[in-house]
């Protein structure tokens, strides 16, 4: 699937979710989804499989979140096995992420440092950050110690390289 087709789903499950005033809840249910079918292979293998029927799958999904995810995240779940995009659903949970965040204002940071950050530091960080983009960050700490010192930051599709790594890397190449 192209990532157009993905982004019409997401956004499609966005507006309706909006709409309703369940943007969190179905968020959280389609990453309960993503995370089920991730983490257990053999669910993943049905989800994936091209030869089991839409009407098998829609029943084992019948089985395992009916009664756990919002009238919403089912139906939605049910039309993507319907139209043969079962398989898709942890690239359309991702840009939903996006819809939302950006409705609320929230950018997700990856922030990967040579040593764990203090909750003080990760609290800095976003705040500086946040303000020069008018968002709120929130922050995924990651330790790295490749890169020797300072801090990477990504945020969406923004890099922000401040590790002694490539500053030595970069200083080398002038040398």
């Amino acid at each position: 699937m192209s990532s157009a087709v993905g982004k019409r789903y997401a956004r499609a499950l966005f507006d309706v979710a909006s709409e309703r005033g369940k943007i969190d809840q179905v968020e959280a249910d389609l990453g309960a989804i993503v995370q089920a079918v991730e983490q257990n292979a053999d669910l993943s293998k049905i989800m994936h499989h091209p030869h089991i029927a839409a009407d098998a799958k829609i029943k084992l999904v019948d089985e395992l979140f009916k009664s756990h995810v919002g009238e919403e995240s089912f139906n939605f779940l049910r039309v993507l096995i319907e139209n043969g995009r079962e398989a898709e659903l942890a690239a359309i949970y991702s840009s939903f992420v996006k819809l939302a965040n950006d409705a609320r204002g929230i950018a997700d940071a990856i922030v990967t440092s040579a040593k764990p950050l203090t909750s003080e530091e990760q609290a800095e960080l976003a705040e500086k950050f946040g303000q020069t983009l008018n968002k709120k960050l929130r922050l995924t700490a990651v330790v790295d110690p490749a890169i020797l010192g300072g801090i990477v930051i990504k945020i969406g599709d923004r890099l922000y390289d401040g590790s002694l790594k490539t500053k030595l890397e970069t200083f080398a190449h002038q040398a």
